[in-house]
C-alpha cells in the first residue's frame, strides 16, 4: 500500500537491505512491495511489504512477469490500517502458497516480531521475539540477524 509511515519505510528499508546482502549471490531473489505476489485463494495478487523467492523466481504464464509464484517468504511491516488483515486473511491466504516456508510480521512501535514457520501443509508454528538484542532466524534463507538491526533508524 502506497503512503506508507516513517517507522514504517524505515523498517522496510532496513529489513530489504539486511536481506539483499545476505542473498546477493544466491539464486533467491528479494522484492520490495512493488512485486506482485500471486494468490491461489482468490486467483489474484497481493503486494508484501518484502517478499523473497524461493530460487530463481518464476512467474505466472501471462507473459507479464509481475505474478511471483514462488515466494519462500513474506514479510509484512505491520501498519495501524492493515495490521488486523495482515494477520489474518492475508495470512490465511499466504499459507495456501505451496513454497511459502515462512511469514513474519513485524511491528512498528517496539520490537515485536512474529515469525510463522511451516511445520507440514496443514501446522505453522509461532516464534515471538520482543527484546532488540534477541537473534532472529530466518530459515528459509538461512540467515540470523539481531532484531535491533532491524529498528535502527537509517532514513
Amino acid at each position: 500500500m502506497a503512503g506508507a509511515s516513517y517507522k514504517h519505510n524505515c523498517l522496510t528499508t532496513n529489513l530489504f537491505a539486511l536481506i539483499w546482502f545476505h542473498l546477493r549471490k544466491s539464486e533467491k531473489k528479494v522484492f520490495q512491495s512493488n512485486m506482485r505476489t500471486y494468490n491461489p485463494v482468490n486467483q489474484g495478487f497481493m503486494y508484501p511489504d518484502i517478499v523473497v523467492s524461493n530460487g530463481k523466481p518464476i512467474f505466472r504464464e501471462d507473459g507479464k512477469m509481475d505474478n511471483l509464484m514462488n515466494p519462500v517468504m513474506i514479510i509484512e511491516v505491520l501498519s495501524p490500517s492493515t495490521a488486523v488483515y495482515d494477520k489474518t486473511d492475508k495470512f490465511i491466504a499466504c499459507k495456501t502458497i505451496p513454497t511459502l516456508q515462512e511469514y513474519v510480521l513485524i511491528s512498528t512501535d517496539k520490537p515485536d516480531i512474529e515469525i510463522y514457520r511451516r511445520e507440514n501443509e496443514d501446522h505453522w508454528s509461532l516464534i515471538k521475539e520482543h527484546d532488540s538484542n534477541a537473534k532472529i532466524l530466518l530459515n528459509s534463507i538461512e540467515f540470523e540477524l539481531k532484531s535491533g538491526e532491524i529498528y535502527e533508524e537509517k532514513l
